[in-house]
């Protein structure tokens, strides 16, 4: 079975830029954040303070 999804924007990476995009982005519109793993497994996730 087949999905298809409709997005505004596709954001490729999850490291600290694509966030920052995704989150300054305005609300209207539709948002997708594609990541090769999960965000978890990013340096981003276990360095918040350092980025």
């Amino acid at each position: 079975m087949s999905q298809h999804f409709q997005h505004d924007v596709l954001v490729i990476g999850s490291g600290a830029a694509g966030l920052s995009l995704a989150l300054t982005l305005p609300d209207h519109l539709r948002i997708a954040v594609l990541s090769k793993g999960d965000l978890a497994n990013g340096s981003t996730f276990w360095a918040p303070g350092g980025v």
